[in-house]
């Protein structure tokens, strides 16, 4: 039963804080959840999907085209299945994770289009475009504003409505985090009256290499045991921006 008064918040912050992993189910503010993916990494597909599947979490995974079938990374035949078998999507990135404000005009525009096109071809979404690097000049910013709806940052922004769906922001997981941080994250919101979370992840792999932005396995298992037991709503970036933007 989803029922708490608005005195508790700050008491369930402060126990969570200290330590506590109990939360209540919030009343006050229901955000939606919102998982997204960078760089299809391989271990989205071997070690994310089947925890997902468990849930029927749907997620966004935001690829670079010219990326798909190296080493390491997911294939055409994955990505498609990713969105038509198992309900994700597919989102732009640049088609090479080019640092945008570092290219000219011609390159700038090849690099969006092209990717935008890719994803087309293969019969993917794509309404959603992810800035690589979270870095675009404004000249930039109105290219990819030809070819998508949906614009995420890099910044961890508070989507409070209304929202501006070319200008999202994302928590980013990064190794040295672990799964409180997730929780305060989604806590925050809460608090703020956020009405959407998104929360990012580029590599799910129990020995992350060196890497600034993997989380293990059994972290992403109990960040999604929290989500799920807090019956919060999971959507794709596609699916949320839609229902919170007329």
């Amino acid at each position: 039963m989803k029922v708490i008064k608005f005195v508790f918040l700050t008491t369930l912050i402060v126990f969570f804080i200290s330590g506590c992993e109990f939360i209540s189910q919030p009343e006050i503010n229901d955000p939606i959840i919102v998982i997204t993916f960078d760089d299809a990494d391989i271990s989205i597909y071997n070690n994310a999907l089947p925890l997902l599947a468990s849930y029927n979490y749907p997620v966004t995974n935001v690829i670079n085209t010219c990326w798909i079938g190296l080493p390491e990374k997911l294939n055409w035949d994955q990505v498609e299945e990713l969105e038509h078998v198992h309900g994700w999507e597919t989102a732009g990135h640049t088609l090479h994770h080019v640092n945008l404000p570092d290219c000219d005009y011609e390159t700038a525009l090849y690099e969006i289009e092209q990717d935008w096109q890719n994803l087309i071809d293969h019969n993917l979404s794509h309404e959603t475009f992810a800035l690589p690097n979270g870095h675009v000049t404004s000249w930039q910013y109105e290219i990819i504003l030809e070819f998508y709806q949906n614009v995420r940052t890099s910044l961890d922004i508070d989507h409070i409505a209304p929202v501006n769906r070319t200008l999202l922001g994302y928590f980013a997981y990064q190794t040295a985090y672990d799964v409180i941080d997730v929780k305060q994250r989604i806590l925050q919101g809460i608090e703020n009256r956020e009405v959407m979370i998104i929360i990012g992840f580029h590599k799910i792999r129990p020995d992350d290499d060196g890497y600034i932005a993997n989380c293990q396995p059994e972290e992403f298992a109990e960040i999604l045991d929290f989500i799920n037991n807090n019956n919060f709503t999971v959507l794709t970036l596609k699916e949320a921006i839609n229902r919170l933007v007329p």
